[in-house]
């Protein structure tokens, strides 16, 4: 919805056997503290942060890896399972979302959740140089991977906010450089953990910029100037950009996954080279969005991923309240069955919050039905 990644030991003599003993207790005990300190890597609440102008934290813990058509943490299979969160001011003071990560933890625990979608986390208007850069917006990211870190959980960021904020600019997002933004996330330190985007294990993927629109001329506005403008792009000028930026993240970032974000509209004829973007090199997990026909244009796109030995993910897919809380469930179990028959290895609703209301898409304890089927499709262990 366009919503507004030894030493070597000789046979010496007695003394020296002694003296090797003893530095390996040590070593054993030193291991133990850290064992205790960070079980599986996780940071907890208050646990291992950087102070203010001190030491940075060594960037370890249980990272997302793509293996093979599957994505892999704790060395092991792993299930990405979570929802996009964020407060646009529709509740005050918010219970949830960027601006109350605490709220939004227990909530994702409450719903069984791993993961944490962050997207829309900077305002999609203003002056490209400025707005995407700005040290206030990026704290608040900060504290909510701080938060999903010690809860253990991860978080999937998505760029796409920097594309929405380009073209309502009346700048073509798709023939701009992304350069600037990807070194400054990249090197962007946590301002609560110290720990680099660049190699954070809590930062599962990142996304650069899903559902682009099909192939051709829109037309904008720029929010900076009031003129209306068009932007036209081909089907070679979407795949460049995606190869460019994809291989941009990755000489920057690369031990944190990256994806195209999830690609919609491929159930029919909309120019959009999905194979060819899909096989490109520097992209990790093959990610889609489900809404209209693309569910059941699924399980092509997870059958060709496969044959390139990529992971399919499911980012985004969601029904308004509107529904009926009963026929969501329904549509929930559903969507659910049919991605993990499919194979495909990680799904994120939209969206976790607390609203209320017709036209909202918002799962939570007052969509009791919904958030049940939330909770009895997360994956076990």
């Amino acid at each position: 919805m366009l919503h507004r990644g030894f030493g070597l030991l000789g046979h010496r003599r007695r003394a020296v056997l002694v003296t090797l003993t003893v530095l390996l207790g040590v070593l054993v005990a030193l291991a133990a503290v850290a064992w205790t300190t960070h079980p599986a890597g996780i940071n907890l609440p208050g646990v291992g942060l950087a102070s203010p102008g001190g030491p940075a934290v060594a960037d370890s813990g249980p990272r997302v890896t793509p293996c093979g058509v599957h994505l892999c943490r704790y060395g092991k299979h792993w299930f990405l399972y979570g929802a996009t969160v964020y407060d646009p001011g529709l509740t005050e003071p918010p219970l949830s979302g960027i601006d109350n990560p605490a709220g939004t933890i227990a909530l994702a625990r409450a719903a069984h959740l791993n993961t944490i979608r962050l997207v829309n986390y900077l305002p999609d208007v203003g002056d490209p140089a400025a707005v995407p850069f700005d040290e206030v917006q990026w704290v608040r990211v900060d504290r909510m991977i701080a938060a999903a870190a010690g809860a253990g959980m991860t978080v999937a960021l998505d760029l796409s906010d920097y594309r929405n904020i380009l073209w309502n600019d009346c700048v073509n997002p798709y023939t701009a450089d992304w350069a600037r933004l990807v070194s400054f996330i990249a090197n962007r330190r946590n301002t609560i953990t110290g720990k680099r985007y660049a190699t954070d294990p809590t930062i599962s993927l990142v996304s650069l910029a899903g559902e682009p629109l099909p192939v051709g001329t829109h037309t904008f506005t720029a929010t900076t100037t009031g003129a209306a403008c068009t932007i036209s792009y081909s089907t070679g000028d979407l795949t460049n950009f995606y190869r460019r930026t994809l291989a941009e993240w990755t000489r920057a970032a690369g031990a944190v996954p990256v994806t195209t974000g999830g690609l919609g509209y491929l159930d029919f004829d909309s120019g959009i080279d999905w194979r060819g973007i899909f096989a490109l090199h520097d992209d990790a997990v093959c990610e889609i969005k489900t809404y209209a026909g693309m569910l059941h244009y699924a399980p092509t796109v997870a059958a060709y991923c496969a044959r390139i030995h990529k992971p399919t993910v499911d980012e985004e897919f969601g029904w308004p309240q509107s529904a009926g809380d009963a026929a969501r469930a329904g549509l929930f179990d559903g969507t659910m069955n049919k991605l993990r028959s499919a194979g495909i290895v990680g799904a994120a609703f939209w969206n976790l919050g607390y609203q209320v209301a017709g036209t909202s898409y918002e799962v939570n304890p007052q969509t009791p039905l919904t958030f049940g089927a939330v909770q009895r499709n997360a994956p076990s262990g």
